[in-house]
């Protein structure tokens, strides 16, 4: 390893390290050359061929280039390092780690890619092909694909609390169960642990937080708060409850606070208005004011006992004005929902202080049940293993939502406009394709809500990544046109977008209003502005002709919807859409120019199992299934960050 980074010092990423076969041979970089006849060689003569030494070849991943060094002897690949990256930890490292000593292994890049590191495993693909074609190698006898016998290994595993899923939920019960004794098994489809909240902002609530942690009340806060009393007896909330809530704030300011009130009755009535679209019929005089065994108010202290910081004070979240919203203290792992995982696996998974057996790269298939009860599932691994796991406590679903499955989507559709020809992506994680859900109504579960996915606005055509969208302007369409009000809903500015050309939307800024950070996304952790640039998910010019014309807009088009849009921002008024919030727009004038492509993507499914108060799994007359529990997404109603404390509830419940 470190004789081939400095054998590459002073040269490109894609040049030649020419080096004489001798040399190369006795480099170990990931892998040794095979000792026998590889199945990519049919047992005779090798079909692949190569100039020998060291050549370093580079393809895009989904952070930005790939980079390896691949040692080459006359008729075989004798080693493979990645020498550079900028793929996301934890998601990726398996393929970083292992997919390169495979391809010596097989002598082929045309092998599966790692379950949930797709976009990485063929970068590195690409990359060995691209130092292959340096060494005059034939790619095409390279790609193809090896003959590797599958295991037929069936292994039977009995354990107290059988978990499928390993993101916030999934984890959350299995952190909570072993802690309470449980012997756990923990079984993922891809080849890491985190799901959806692994990439996500990483935003938890704490409801009903100590003193200490709450940010100060301010007269914006109380004023929104006295609307948010008032918007819920208009919008059908029961008068009783309203009434013990103001009393309860009133009371908690007599004593002399003067951190922000927060209550479970609240946080409900915030979310009526922003996942109800203003519907407080749910709010009936029986919900409490202030639920402290709810897992809103647990969560927190749970985490902390566990030995995890979290932020403070306080804050709010998109969408949402209450700053009752945390995350993780320690960000080195990465950005947002990052934290709570690398926490997870260093304290609990890589020492073993808990019993959870983790199987990863294993897809649960079915439920095993002894008639009506649920007693545990089968799994089958990617390298063909069969695992039979039974639980006595429990079986609990946490697989996730079906925003990654277009035709479950469609067929369930009641609320968006489109149709079967509709491309739709997702800019969840790889593995969300309902499975959980599938497997809970063939044993006979009742679901709800499954016709109005939620769908996020603005993701880059490209990755399908929220947050390569690092523009903040008018919403105009291919013509160049502005045709939404940019404060809006989701809802309404999917719909509208859902009507123009190409399902698109651009988003134009200047330099002043990019969303970078010394050269990088994220606050300064994210992609860098160049490649962004580089892949097409930004536009930059001098001009805005010039703008228009590389990202395939119509440039009088876009040219005049700015000059529309500094007017508007000046005037505070939208003759056009109807907005009348310009708080923090600036107008476009300082170069150089930036734009955004951006499309919809789903991104939460919300529809899911009904289940009871301890996450057990319902028919639809009500009844439970017994043995079957389920959390997280595929959980009606269900979504978010907020799932870990979903789970921790329902792993202690299993072992009370």
């Amino acid at each position: 390893m470190e004789c081939m980074e400095k054998g590459a010092l002073g040269m490109t990423r894609r040049q030649v390290v020419a080096l004489g076969a001798a040399t190369a041979a006795a480099l170990a970089l990931g892998g040794c050359a095979p000792q026998s006849p590889s199945p990519a060689t049919g047992g005779g003569k090798s079909a692949l061929s190569f100039t020998p030494g060291v050549y370093a070849g580079a393809a895009e991943g989904r952070g930005g280039l790939v980079t390896v060094e691949v040692a080459f002897g006359e008729n075989a690949i004798e080693a493979v390092t990645v020498i550079d990256h900028a793929e996301t930890s934890f998601i990726s490292d398996m393929a970083l780690e292992e997919l390169p000593a495979r391809i010596v292994e097989h002598q082929s890049t045309g092998l599966d890619a790692i379950t949930g590191a797709t976009v990485t495993s063929m970068a590195i693909k690409a990359a060995v092909e691209d130092a292959a074609r340096q060494a005059d190698g034939d790619v095409s006898a390279l790609q193809k694909a090896p003959e590797i016998e599958k295991s037929t290994e069936v292994k039977d595993i009995t354990c107290d609390v059988a978990v499928a899923g390993a993101g916030a939920g999934g984890m959350g019960v299995a952190i909570a169960a072993a802690e309470a004794g449980a012997k756990v098994v923990l079984v993922e489809k891809t080849s890491n642990i985190g799901g959806n909240a692994f990439v996500s902002g990483g935003l938890l609530e704490f409801i009903d937080a100590p003193q200490e942690m709450r940010a100060e009340m301010t007269p914006e806060l109380e004023d929104y708060f006295n609307v948010l009393l008032a918007e819920a007896r208009a919008g059908g909330a029961a008068p009783e409850f309203v009434d013990a809530l103001q009393a309860d704030h009133d009371a908690y300011y007599a004593d002399g606070k003067t951190t922000v009130y927060d209550t479970t009755g609240l946080y409900a009535l915030e979310r009526c208005q922003v996942e109800r679209a203003g519907d407080y019929s749910s709010i009936t005089a029986d919900t409490p004011v202030n639920d402290r065994e709810s897992p809103f108010v647990k969560v927190g202290p749970w985490l902390t006992g566990l030995g995890m910081e979290l932020q403070a004070p306080l804050d709010v979240c998109f969408g949402y004005i209450w700053p009752n919203f945390t995350v993780p203290a320690d960000q080195s792992a990465g950005y947002g929902g990052a934290g709570y995982f690398d926490f997870f696996k260093k304290t609990f998974l890589d020492p073993g202080t808990l019993d959870i057996e983790l199987i990863t790269c294993t897809s649960v298939t079915e439920l095993i049940k002894e008639g009506d009860a649920v007693v545990g599932f089968t799994a089958v691994a990617d390298d063909g293993t069969t695992y039979h796991v039974r639980a006595s406590r429990g079986t609990v679903l946490a697989t996730g939502g079906y925003a990654g499955n277009p035709d479950m989507l469609k067929e369930y559709n009641t609320t968006w406009s489109w149709d079967d020809d509709t491309v739709i992506i997702s800019d969840n994680t790889a593995g969300h394709k309902g499975d959980g859900i599938v497997m809970a109504l063939d044993a006979g579960a009742q679901v709800d809500g499954m016709g109005s996915p939620e769908l996020f606005p603005t993701v880059d055509p490209v990755q399908h990544i929220i947050e390569n969208v690092v523009c903040f302007g008018p919403f105009l369409n291919k013509e160049g046109e502005r045709f939404v009000d940019e404060m809006k809903g989701r809802f309404d500015i999917v719909e509208a977008t859902l009507q123009q050309t190409d399902h698109m939307l651009y988003i134009p800024c200047d330099s002043v209003c990019l969303a970078v950070v010394d050269g990088y996304t994220m606050g300064g952790i994210g992609p860098s502005e160049e490649a962004l640039v580089e892949r097409g998910m930004l536009y930059r010019a001098d001009t805005l002709e010039e703008l228009a014309e590389q990202a395939g807009v119509n440039v009088e088009g876009l040219v005049a919807s700015v000059a529309k849009w500094n007017e508007m921002v000046v005037s505070g008024q939208d003759p056009d859409c109807g907005r009348t919030i310009f708080t923090n727009e600036m107008p476009i004038e300082t170069p150089p120019f930036y734009l955004s492509p951006a499309t919809f993507a789903a991104h939460a499914t919300q529809g899911g199992v009904v289940v009871d108060g301890s996450g057990q799994a319902l028919r639809a007359d009500g009844t439970p299934i017994e043995g079957l529990y389920c959390v997280g997404e595929l959980v009606f109603d269900r979504l978010g960050v907020r799932s870990v404390g979903e789970g921790m509830d329902v792993g202690q419940k299993l072992m009370a």
